[in-house]
């Protein structure tokens, strides 16, 4: 690669003679020697065979092509310093981007309206958001290919920084003619007879281990039907009256929307009270992002 015809040191140098008008003041702006600065300059010239400023005894003006040569390096110095400036953000976790990996069954905008606050305070670094199932989003987590992932509780890895966020209620979706829907709640015992549809994108496994240590002890082991479909499928099977769903309460105000009054929600409680889905976020405590380290430390300040 050939060396470039000029260096920023130049470029500096003729900046300042052109809004000094002298290489004397010039020199004195730039801190240096003015011999530094004219040796610069007729350097410069020399290389690109061209005259850049005439000078005089009153000083230095730009030649007529030297005019033009100061706007090109006002506008390299410029982008110059605004590389510098992004950099510099960057290396602070000012400026760049996360990636967020979230579990399918964490309702819509919910992380959105946690983080408000950090993105307001840091407008120039950018989320990217993608989903998955809590263990394919761990695995993501530990190969490096995302920054955090928010998953149920039951998902946190012990060896990862977890921040716990949030809990939602669990609650039952039954068709509008089932025996139960018309009592004001339910409880797990009510529900030991009862097939429960369980989808790809709800949080499964927390529901399926949930359903087992709520019912397990029974006569009759719960009856857990898999589908590879999202949550709002699910729904249209137990208004087909194929069994019934445990949601997120988060997730009320769509499946309602969508639902109205062709649904029955009931909400499940027992000796121990409502069942909860907890929810959290982690990282890992040697990510080198910056700006992922800069969320990581608004977290740890949110939960203190």
């Amino acid at each position: 690669m050939r060396r470039p015809p000029f260096d920023l040191w130049q470029l500096l140098c003729v900046r300042a003679i052109a809004q000094h008008g002298s290489i004397h003041g010039a020199a004195r702006f730039l801190n240096t020697r003015q011999s530094a600065v004219s040796r610069s300059l007729h350097n410069l010239e020399e290389r690109l065979n061209v005259r850049l400023f005439t000078r005089s005894p009153a000083g230095a003006a730009p030649t007529v092509f030297g005019e033009e040569f100061v706007r090109w390096t006002q506008t390299i110095l410029d982008n110059v310093e605004g590389m510098n400036a992004r950099a510099r953000r960057t290396g602070e976790g000012e400026n760049g981007q996360i990636s967020v990996g979230i579990q399918t069954c964490v309702l819509p905008g919910r992380l959105s309206a946690f983080t408000v606050e950090f993105r307001a305070a840091h407008p120039d670094i950018i989320f990217r958001y993608s989903e998955g199932t809590g263990k394919r989003l761990l695995r993501r987590l530990q190969r490096g290919q995302i920054d955090f992932a928010l998953v149920t509780r039951r998902n946190l890895a012990p060896a990862m920084q977890v921040t716990p966020l949030w809990s939602d209620r669990i609650i039952a979706v039954l068709s509008t003619d089932h025996p139960l829907a018309t009592q004001q709640e339910i409880s797990w015992q009510d529900l030991r007879h009862e097939t429960f549809l369980i989808g790809r994108d709800n949080a499964g496994q927390d529901f399926k281990e949930l359903i087992r240590r709520k019912l397990g002890g029974t006569d009759d082991h719960p009856r857990i039907r898999h589908h590879d479909i999202g949550s709002n499928r699910v729904i249209a099977l137990v208004q087909n009256r194929e069994g019934i769903a445990l949601l997120p309460s988060s997730w009320l105000p769509l499946i309602r929307d969508q639902y109205g009054h062709d649904i029955a929600i009931m909400e499940i409680r027992d000796a121990g009270g409502s069942s909860h889905l907890e929810f959290g976020i982690v990282w890992r405590a040697d990510n080198e992002n910056p700006c992922a380290r800069s969320f990581a430390r608004y977290l740890e300040a949110r939960r203190a």
